[in-house]
C-alpha cells in the first residue's frame, strides 16, 4: 500500500514541524526573564509577626526585610510559624500569614505595642519568640 506509507510520512513530518515550532530553548532557573527583569525592586519593608494561641500571644520583634515582596514576607511568616511550632509545641499552619508589614520601624513598633496592649488587657500571656 504505497498510499498508506505516504500518509504516514506526511503525518510524521507534520508532527516534527509542530514539535519544532512549539519547543522553546532551555532557560536557566535563576534567569528572571525579560518581563520580570523590567519590574522595579520593591523597597525594604519592616515586619513583625504574632499569633494568639490558647492563653498566650506569641510575638516576634520588629525587623527589616531586604525586599518588600509578597514572597519575602510569606517566607518570613512561614519561618515564624515553624519556630513557634518547634519551640512551644504548637501546630500552626505553615502557610498562614502571621506577619504585618509597615513602611517604617516607628509605625511597626507602634502597631506591635498596640496589639500587645490589647492582648495583655485580655489577660493573655505575652511570649517573645526572639531570634528565629
Amino acid at each position: 500500500m504505497p498510499g498508506l506509507a505516504a500518509h504516514r510520512g506526511t503525518v510524521l513530518c507534520g508532527l516534527a514541524l509542530l514539535a519544532a515550532v512549539t519547543c522553546r530553548p532551555a532557560v536557566a532557573q535563576d534567569d528572571p526573564g525579560p518581563d520580570l527583569a523590567a519590574q522595579p525592586m520593591r523597597p525594604p519593608t519592616v515586619i513583625w509577626c504574632s499569633v494568639p494561641s490558647g492563653d498566650a500571644l506569641y510575638v516576634s520583634g520588629v525587623t527589616r526585610l531586604s525586599s518588600g515582596s509578597f514572597m519575602a514576607a510569606r517566607a518570613y511568616s512561614g519561618r515564624f510559624g515553624r519556630t513557634v511550632n518547634a519551640r512551644y509545641g504548637l501546630h500552626l499552619n505553615l502557610e498562614g500569614n502571621y506577619c504585618r508589614q509597615s513602611g517604617n520601624r516607628a509605625t511597626a513598633a507602634t502597631a506591635r505595642a498596640a496589639q500587645i496592649g490589647r492582648m495583655a488587657a485580655r489577660n493573655l500571656a505575652i511570649v517573645s519568640v526572639g531570634v528565629f
